[in-house]
C-alpha cells in the first residue's frame, strides 16, 4: 500500500473508531450534555483551563458559544463563575461539586469503554500502538510550537 492510502485509511479508521467511542460514551448521558459541554468539564477540571477564551482556543469554536455552553451548565449546576479580583473583565470558570463527581463518573465509564476494547488486544500490539500515538502527539506539539514562531 502506498504512503498516501495508508495515511488515508489511518485517518478513516481514526475517525470511525472515534465516532463509535462518542457515540457508546454519549449513550450514558441520555444526551443531556454535548461533546463540547463534556469537554468543556474536562478541559476545565482536568486541564486547568478556566477561561472563555482559552476554552474557545480549545475547542475551536467562537467565545460567544463556549460562553452560551457555560451559561447552561451553570445552570445545570455544573460549573459556577469565580470573581476575579485582580480584572474583573475576565471571569474564570471552576467545576462545581456537581460538575467534579459529573467528571469523575465519566472518567470511569470511559475507563470502563477503553477496556472493554483494549484488553482483547495483544499487549505487545497495545504497547506499540501507545508509542505511535505518543509520537504522533510529539509531532502535533512540536508543529504546533513551530507555528508560534
Amino acid at each position: 500500500m502506498k504512503m498516501e492510502q495508508t495515511v488515508l485509511a489511518i485517518e478513516s479508521l481514526v475517525v470511525e473508531v472515534f465516532l463509535m467511542i462518542q457515540h457508546e460514551f454519549g449513550t450514558e448521558y441520555d444526551n443531556k450534555l454535548s461533546s463540547n459541554q463534556q469537554m468543556i468539564l474536562y478541559l476545565i477540571g482536568r486541564q486547568d483551563i478556566h477561561y472563555v477564551k482559552d476554552l474557545s482556543y480549545q475547542l475551536n469554536v467562537s467565545a460567544s458559544a463556549v460562553s452560551q455552553m457555560l451559561s447552561k451548565l451553570e445552570q445545570m449546576g455544573l460549573v459556577k463563575r469565580e470573581l476575579n479580583a485582580d480584572n474583573r473583565r475576565t471571569v474564570p470558570f471552576e467545576l462545581d461539586q456537581k460538575g467534579i463527581d459529573l467528571l469523575e463518573h465519566m472518567e470511569q465509564t470511559r475507563q470502563m469503554i477503553m477496556t472493554k476494547y483494549l484488553t482483547k488486544i495483544p499487549k505487545e500490539d497495545l504497547e506499540h500502538f501507545r508509542s505511535v500515538y505518543e509520537r504522533l502527539r510529539d509531532l502535533m506539539l512540536e508543529e504546533k510550537e513551530r507555528s508560534r514562531q
